[in-house]
């Protein structure tokens, strides 16, 4: 069934009553309370139509190659259909979603929101919906002397005992936020490097690796760390000070004697720069396929709207089957927002230090969890502060996800999901009338790795990965995989510091269960990690080398 959403922005205590996952307002409807992009929209296809022309034009007015969408343009005067994602897609999810996303841009005085009914009503487009920067969940308060109390109430220590340091970095968590303050002393070490554009290898951002080319063919020019899609360049340097908190949260420089830790240890945080004004995400769904596609394993968004949107929650579904886990704040107007209400994205609500929800916090029965969010001790631009908001909720359950899926790589998105649910300590009992409304309560990073693995759910696999044999092993080792169908196979070996040390395979290989041997008599003792990939997938699993 056709559909119509109006997406619009305002501050988080609008009265738009919604239900998670579904629009509760009646299709049309538009609110004068709330800011939209008034000269742009975004069309979503129906499965199966044409894809449209964006480099054709007659007279000024593009040409799709779809007639009745040719005419719309005309008569509405659009004067530009563009992709909606601007780079290269190879993850067929990805690409299943974005070839059916466009922007579509009115010519000066025209208003979108007369004109998106007009094209929804096209036989050929899903929906067409209005285009709302989403507001960063940010629950400003009076600074308080407490140091980092977060890590003792979430077991985060006891955690550490079992995953930190180096073996952590196998994690990428994207932040989608306002830019991270990549060269800060506690947050340089722990920025994603792109590997197909750090050309000299050494894992650092420099200036060697700017050669103002698409190295790696995605479509952007030297996104070493991430991109700036506010500004549409390489440089995702924090504007408006909130991302390099959010960013901290998850994974500040941890155990180098300098000022606080984060959570996700050595975790990799691949700078995205979404932000279109002092507290305003406009292209944080852009920004999710660019995560999705170059690596993340973590997507955070510390940031949302009370609208539902169909072709966000169509994102979303892609980046969940590419198994990224999405995790996001449930801000602080009372209301169901998005992207926390969708699905496939945890929601995260704020707790004290005595496991309260936040006075601030939005809770109810679309919750998936919560973490602490109100004095927080932590980085705050250049500086240290005391802070509050479910944005730094949001970021703890994201390096949480991080420790986790560093620790089982092996393990699905859903799987992590379940079992950051499963370890969870129930807070009900000190929250009497929220029963039900705080998810699975409050995270527990330590029990993450005593609690049992829950089991897998199917998805729709072309390879899978199966444990080594031997190991742990002496001099070498067999790894076994398996393929639906003929693929182009990738298989690489990682030391715990993540630097390649080998290539076991890398060329076609038919459909069948294959076994190859790695050869590490050259290599020390010590835990490794080898990873396949195609061009539809990629698994990762741990081995132990012992001499």
């Amino acid at each position: 069934m056709k559909a119509i959403y109006w997406m619009t922005i305002g501050l988080f205590f609008m009265s738009v009553a919604v239900v998670a996952g579904v629009p509760a307002s009646s299709a049309g409807q538009f609110s004068a309370d709330v800011s939209y992009l008034p000269g742009k929209f975004v069309v979503m296809l129906e499965p199966g139509a044409p894809q449209l022309q964006t480099d054709q034009s007659q007279n000024g007015a593009p040409m799709t190659g779809v007639r009745s969408i040719d005419e719309l343009c005309r008569q509405y005067d659009v004067i530009n259909v563009s992709p909606y994602y601007p780079g290269r897609l190879t993850k067929p999810a990805l690409v299943r979603v974005a070839s059916r996303l466009y922007i579509f841009t009115l010519d000066k005085g025209r208003k979108a929101n007369q004109i998106v009914p007009l094209f929804a009503a096209d036989p050929n487009i899903r929906s067409a919906e209005l285009i709302a920067p989403a507001h960063l969940c940010y629950t400003p308060n009076d600074p308080l002397i407490s140091l980092q109390w977060q890590f003792e109430r979430t077991q985060t220590l006891a955690a550490w005992d079992v995953v930190r340091a180096d073996t952590t970095k196998h994690s990428v968590i994207a932040i989608i936020d306002t830019g991270i303050n990549y060269d800060h002393e506690d947050m340089a070490a722990n920025i994603w490097v792109n590997p197909g554009e750090d050309l000299n290898g050494n894992g650092i951002y420099d200036p060697e690796d700017i050669n103002g080319l698409d190295d790696d063919d995605n479509g952007f020019i030297d996104d070493i760390i991430g991109w700036n899609f506010t500004d549409h360049d390489n440089d995702p340097m924090e504007e408006f000070v909130h991302g390099t908190g959010v960013a901290g949260c998850a994974s500040e420089v941890t155990d180098n004697g300098i000022m606080g830790a984060g959570i996700g240890f050595s975790a990799k945080l691949m700078a995205l720069k979404a932000v279109s004004s002092i507290d305003q995400i406009q292209d944080g769904y852009i920004a999710m396929l660019y995560a999705a596609e170059n690596g993340a394993c973590i997507i955070n968004c510390s940031w949302g709207i009370s609208v539902y949107a169909e072709y966000q929650q169509a994102i979303i579904d892609a980046v969940w089957d590419e198994d990224v886990l999405i995790v996001a704040s449930a801000g602080s107007s009372g209301e169901v927002i998005y992207p926390a209400a969708y699905d496939h994205v945890m929601a995260v609500a704020a707790t004290d230090e005595n496991d309260h929800a936040a006075y601030f916090s939005t809770i109810g029965e679309w919750i998936d969890i919560c973490a602490p969010g109100v004095n927080l001790y932590m980085l705050w631009g250049d500086e240290f502060s005391v802070l509050s908001g479910t944005s730094f909720s949001s970021a703890f359950v994201s390096g949480v996800a991080a420790l986790v899926r560093a620790w089982y790589p092996d393990l699905t998105n859903s799987q992590v999901e379940q079992l950051i649910k499963d370890a969870a300590d129930n807070i009900d009992d000190v929250n009497p009338g929220h029963e039900g409304e705080l998810g699975a309560g409050r995270i527990n990073a330590a029990a993450c790795f005593t609690t049992e693995i829950p089991e897998s759910e199917p998805l729709p696999r072309q390879i899978a990965l199966f444990a080594n044999c031997p190991n742990p092993f002496n001099a070498s080792t067999q790894i076994r995989f398996d393929l639906i169908e003929e693929n182009k196979v990738t298989i690489e070996i990682f030391n715990i510091l993540g630097e390649k040390i080998a290539t076991v395979a890398d060329g076609y290989y038919p459909a069948g269960s294959h076994s190859l041997i790695w050869d590490a008599t050259a290599q020390p003792t010590g835990l490794y990690f080898y990873q396949i990939r195609t061009a539809k997938a990629s698994f990762a699993k741990k081995c132990l080398l012992l001499k």
